[in-house]
């Protein structure tokens, strides 16, 4: 009798063990796809040739805002994904050329998306959780200008790397706010410019590179299952 009770106290205990784990690993949430948005600064220095009287019109174009998405699959701490985020400014004024004063507008946007790795650290209740990411890609560039009324758009791509810091608070089971702080980084060494019918391209020296790197901050939704 005592055999019996012992053999079936082995076969609850290995039923109850396998039903935990079974539950474990159906609430275990392996993909994270992030909704970001929010301010962003580009860190590049205005250029000592930009005229004194230029030089606001400029720096005005260095502040603008972005959004973005990232999509990451876990396992464990561990992630592969796939980000994508989008840079836009713009600006309107007036400045000297050719000795005339005329109309001048720029409608910047960047946009980055290439492959990510990302590592992740949650709370022991799984409220809170960092997330930290690495994407490298395409970075492309695009000013769609205009001077006089006659418009100029200059476009040009180069390889880029973004570096994400993120902070998660579990609002639902599948939900959550955040917070995260990017940098994305990459310079042009060529540019090709398109105007009244003409396109050409114009390489860069390493003193003109077109630096493009930013600083963006963000708040979004993250969604987990």
């Amino acid at each position: 009798m005592k055999k019996l009770f012992a053999v079936l106290l082995t076969v609850w205990a290995f039923n109850a063990s396998a039903q935990q784990t079974a539950s474990t690993a159906l609430n275990v949430q392996r993909f994270r796809i992030a909704f970001n948005g929010g301010f962003s600064q580009m860190l590049a220095k205005t250029s000592s040739e930009v005229p004194a009287e230029d030089r606001d019109y400029v720096g005005a174009l260095k502040s603008g805002y972005h959004y973005g998405i990232d999509a990451t699959y876990f396992v464990k701490s561990w992630g592969l994904g796939l980000k994508f985020n989008q840079f836009k400014s713009s600006n309107s004024g007036f400045s000297t050329f050719e000795d005339a004063r005329v109309s001048i507008s720029d409608d910047l946007t960047t946009t980055f998306v290439g492959p990510s790795f990302s590592a992740k650290k949650s709370s022991a209740s799984n409220v809170h959780t960092f997330v930290f990411g690495l994407g490298m890609g395409y970075l492309g560039h695009r000013d769609n200008s205009s001077i006089g009324n006659i418009p100029v758009k200059l476009t040009g791509s180069t390889f880029g790397a973004a570096i994400d810091a993120a902070y998660d608070v579990k609002v639902t089971k599948y939900l959550a706010l955040g917070a995260q702080l990017s940098m994305v980084g990459g310079s042009l060494s060529k540019i090709t410019v398109e105007g009244m019918g003409v396109s050409e391209v114009r390489k860069l020296e390493d003193n003109q590179r077109e630096n493009l790197s930013r600083l963006d901050v963000s708040l979004g939704a993250r969604f987990n299952f």
